[in-house]
């Protein structure tokens, strides 16, 4: 139900320690999901992180041209995010998941046959897709193997999945093209795709989603207009995160920050990982409020460092920065959207905050990408802290007021 059915029953429900907290979320169906997702994605990142230079060394084609073999995966993605909530109701978790961990798998094979760049783009097109549905698939089992009254912390740690993999895929995916081949990567991301589905049988008496009455062409079935309001904040954040991706290795050069430019996503993740079972322990008590303005003003200060980084020392602290801010907005973003709606539409609301939340991800670079040329790296990045105060103000009319209200 959403949190306002919940208020009454919540408030009178005896508060519980963190540790029988934990115990209530890490059941068998949590750390399943968890691990296929921690696997999908860091395959994902793995992909992502080096299909351009692929791409260009490959194919000798323009920077730009190769660039949309990474940007295209963020389509696949976000077309697989918006399918999956409606097939979730009509199908289940049982036939969805392993579906997506299926196509997945395939078009990563398929990529040993491709051989030219536009047959890449379909390869690339469907791995996306896969990507979008198993990610969908996976919130939403989460959404409802964890205890409502444990979202916010049982999703902030499941998210922290999504985090490792952010460190650990373009890590693994630069180690390996230094040292091997492509062709080795994409071994490793098959092999990758063949495990999840292995670990997808581990899943035990999995929930009941299926909800046959809704409307095959209905957007309704697809999305829930109840998230749409909070996901619009969502969309403006992802602007300035989308731009910290695609621009972090050429604003390092150009600084002579290369080095330390490496572990910027490390330490990101690093501070999200240590963060996050505070401020989803935190949500659950105190509602979303105390996490969401605080994000946002430290995702908006580590941009203004960034802007201002001369040295390696301040680029690695605007990367500790963003995890404590965006990393834990992504997380009790999720949560905050979860308790928008019934327990029948955890489907939709992970489909709709998902679908604005890459959106905003892959519009950033095209958008703000044109400030480069008379701003510079560090005009673009101070433009987007303003950007990213003008989303707390948003979320303040959009979704802050109400919940006040509520709390």
């Amino acid at each position: 139900m959403p949190r306002s059915h919940h208020a009454a029953a919540d408030a009178s429900r005896p508060a519980v320690s963190t540790r029988e907290a934990l115990r209530a979320i890490f059941n068998r169906n949590f750390t399943v999901v968890s691990v296929i997702n921690l696997l999908v994605m860091t395959a994902y990142y793995l992909m992502f992180v080096t299909s351009t230079a692929y791409a260009r060394t490959t194919y000798h084609v323009e920077l730009s041209t190769a660039g949309l073999t990474a940007g295209i995966m963020v389509i696949g993605c976000l077309a697989g995010r918006f399918v999956t909530g409606n097939l979730l109701s009509l199908y289940g978790c049982r036939v969805i998941l392993p579906g997506g961990l299926l196509l997945y798998s395939l078009s990563i094979a398929a990529f040993f046959w491709v051989p030219n760049l536009p047959l890449l783009f379909v390869q690339r097109l469907c791995m996306g897709v896969g990507v979008g549905i198993i990610g969908t698939a996976t919130g939403t089992i989460v959404a409802y193997v964890v205890p409502h009254e444990h979202h916010g912390l049982g999703i902030s740690i499941f998210s922290m999945s999504t985090a490792f993999a952010l460190a650990l895929g373009p890590f693994l995916g630069i180690l390996i093209c230094g040292y091997s081949t492509y062709t080795v990567l994409a071994r490793t991301c098959l092999g990758i795709g063949i495990a999840c589905i292995i670990i997808y049988f581990g899943l035990r008496n999995l929930p009941e989603m299926r909800h046959r009455h809704r409307p095959f062409f209905a957007l309704y079935s697809y999305i829930d207009p109840r998230v749409v309001r909070f996901s619009l904040v969502a969309l403006i954040a992802c602007l300035s995160y989308g731009c910290i991706q695609a621009f972090m290795t050429s604003f390092a050069a150009e600084r002579d920050l290369t080095p330390a430019a490496s572990l910027f996503f490390l330490l990101y993740a690093l501070m999200a990982l240590v963060t996050r079972p505070l401020t989803g322990r935190l949500f659950d008590l105190r509602g979303e409020n105390i996490i969401i303005y605080p994000a946002l003003l430290l995702t908006s200060l580590s941009l203004t460092l960034l802007a201002h980084s001369e040295s390696s020392w301040m680029l690695l602290l605007a990367g500790l920065t963003l995890g404590a801010g965006f990393g834990n907005f992504q997380s009790s973003g999720q949560a905050v959207s979860l308790s928008l709606v019934s327990r029948s539409r955890f489907a939709q609301a992970t489909t709709t905050f998902f679908i604005f939340f890459d959106l905003g991800i892959g519009l950033g670079p095209y958008i703000f990408g044109f400030l480069v040329p008379s701003l510079g790296y560090d005009g673009m990045y101070q433009a987007l802290a303003v950007v990213v105060l003008g989303s707390l103000v948003a979320y303040y009319f959009l979704h802050g007021r109400s919940a006040a209200c509520r709390a």
